[in-house]
């Protein structure tokens, strides 16, 4: 053994210590590619939010933003069924719309998810539903039954599927009051959607 002049000695100490920050941990796991695309659709929704939010309030701006909030919302909605494995719906009334996830065997409201609570559209607008190419009349009342019957409460027209599909095929006009103006959400079963100005 090597002794310094000091008397200390020069032995090279164990690699224990410094050498487990080199190691890799074996429960160590990064994001996976869905997860990313999850957060970034997050960020992009937050990002369109803010961007709509200091546009102005013109009719026609006001049926865009709706129907570009609703598009990016059932891409968040589509993608977490994706990830999580599980299924989601889509229910409309006349002037407002919720997302569901079905759990416990039952339709549930997401009460407490920020993005995918239930929303009202503005003053005056309303819904034109029309699914596999039939238009359907919402039922107002199908959200004010008696609380004797939660699971028949919460009945989606749409179902976001965890295999990425959507199903029936559906598109929804908003529209409102006195504007010439309107705009189209639209699905198909193999999950492809968007938001137009539609031409009716």
């Amino acid at each position: 053994m090597l002794i310094s002049a000091t008397g200390i000695s020069n032995k090279t100490r164990p690699t224990g210590i410094s050498g487990r920050a080199s190691r890799s941990n074996p429960n160590a796991h990064g994001f996976s590619l869905l997860e990313l695309l999850v957060v970034i659709v997050i960020i992009a929704i937050l990002f369109t939010f803010t961007t709509l939010a200091i546009r102005g309030t013109t009719p026609e701006e006001l049926l865009q933003t709706e129907a570009q909030r609703l598009d990016q919302l059932l891409q968040l909605a589509l993608e977490e069924a994706i990830l999580r494995g599980m299924e989601y719906g889509l229910e409309f009334t006349p002037n407002s719309y919720r997302f569901l996830l079905f759990a416990e065997n039952s339709w549930q409201p997401l009460e407490t998810d920020k993005l995918l609570r239930e929303r009202q559209l503005p003053e005056d607008m309303e819904f034109e539903l029309e699914i596999e190419q039939i238009d359907v009349l919402i039922d107002k009342a199908q959200s004010e039954d008696d609380e004797d019957k939660e699971n028949e409460r919460f009945r989606p027209q749409v179902f976001l599927l965890s295999s990425g599909e959507i199903t029936p095929e559906f598109s929804v006009r908003l529209v409102m009051q006195g504007v010439a103006t309107s705009y189209l959400v639209s699905a198909t079963a193999n999950g492809q959607h968007e938001a137009e100005i539609s031409d009716y």
